[in-house]
């Protein structure tokens, strides 16, 4: 992961540069309607990078390089692992309806961006495997991304921000209020990224 690491539901998500922020949410739990849920339980959020863990200890004995994220009630909970121990944190967590699925968590960005206290962030999804119920049991996720990223792997922002989108030329993240330019924006961010974030469930507990 790059130098701008989330930390929440998104730990995984490939940092905070050049990708869609907002202060307020655009999306609601009512926007998840008709559409098949997560299996509710402990899940991994996997990477490019290598992360050894032995899934079947309790999440609060995971190493920090490990995605394991709790959904339930519409909420995300996890451990922060920033302090000298681990906090159990929830925050509020939308997958929202559509093709692709958009999902908004509210997290917290460490390192050197700047975007206020607690931004939501978002994500595009797509289911790869559901289970007799139809719950989604394993997905592919990247982050909604402000434009076109720069060649390489260069932690900066985009120079052409789509349509729709407000960005101040030098700003690291962007922010819109129509949910018509997030889709749009999701729907474009997917293929900007080589190897999407792997999201899989593991069993029905894991939280404290």
């Amino acid at each position: 992961m790059n130098r701008y690491a989330v930390i929440g539901v998104l730990c995984l998500l490939l940092g905070a540069c050049n990708v869609v922020v907002t202060k307020t949410p655009l999306l609601s739990r009512s926007d998840e309607a008709g559409a098949p849920p997560m299996r509710p339980g402990l899940w991994r959020l996997e990477g490019d990078e290598p992360c050894q863990v032995d899934e079947s200890r309790p999440l609060i004995e995971w190493p920090k390089c490990a995605g394991g994220v709790v959904i339930k009630d519409g909420s995300a909970g996890y451990y922060d692992r920033d302090g000298p121990a681990p906090v159990w944190t929830s925050q509020p967590f939308v997958l929202a309806a559509g093709t692709p699925r958009v999902g908004q968590a509210q997290a917290k960005i460490s390192g050197d961006v700047k975007v206020g206290s607690d931004p939501f962030i978002y994500f595009g999804a797509r289911a790869t495997k559901n289970d007799d119920a139809a719950r989604i049991t394993a997905m592919s996720i990247w982050p909604v991304q402000c434009g076109p990223p720069p060649p390489g792997d260069k932690a900066e922002s985009t120079s052409k921000p789509l349509p729709g989108i407000e960005m101040k030329p030098g700003d690291p993240v962007c922010t819109t209020a129509s949910v018509a330019v997030l889709r749009m924006a999701a729907g474009a961010s997917e293929a900007w990224i080589p190897k999407p974030i792997r999201a899989r469930w593991l069993r029905a507990d894991g939280g404290p």
